[in-house]
């Protein structure tokens, strides 16, 4: 875009948050103001994982949902301090500076819990775009919430 060869990018996160703070560059929308608030990812579990490991796969949701609802219930400056004490313990030669764009994990709902609209919003665009055929997925064989207290 800065060299011309393109009108529109779609940008997300802390690539839009950058090339709008260097200027020269118009945000058009968002997906927050095309969508509303929504979860935009998830984590992902083999079903032969979690019947071979149930009690770590339940600890693991449990635990991800008390870190979301830190996340949220905690002075934002806190949250940034202590990602950069994590980066710092992990001795990566990982770049912190990129922790003063977090805004949040990205997630709606108490403790990470899925709504159907979701996954619904890609089934249906899935489904104009000819990628899935009517009946192909099952909405409720793509998530669960039994794992989420």
């Amino acid at each position: 875009m800065r060299q011309g060869q393109t009108d529109v990018s779609v940008l997300t996160s802390i690539y839009r948050d950058r090339a709008v703070e260097r200027g020269g560059l118009r945000l058009l929308f968002s997906d927050r103001e095309l969508f509303g608030s929504f979860t935009a990812g998830s984590y992902v579990m083999r079903n032969d994982f979690i019947a071979k490991h149930p009690k770590t796969a339940k600890k693991f949701v449990e635990a991800v949902g008390k870190a979301i609802e830190w996340s949220k219930t905690t002075p934002r400056e806190q949250v940034l301090d202590r990602f950069r004490k994590v980066i710092a313990k992990r001795k990566r030669n990982e770049d912190a500076s990129v922790v003063s764009y977090w805004r949040s994990y990205g997630v709606s709902d108490p403790r990470g819990r899925i709504q159907p609209k979701e996954f619904q919003v890609w089934i249906d665009w899935m489904l104009r775009t000819g990628e899935l055929r009517p009946g192909q997925l099952e909405l409720a064989r793509v998530y669960t919430n039994e794992l989420n207290p």
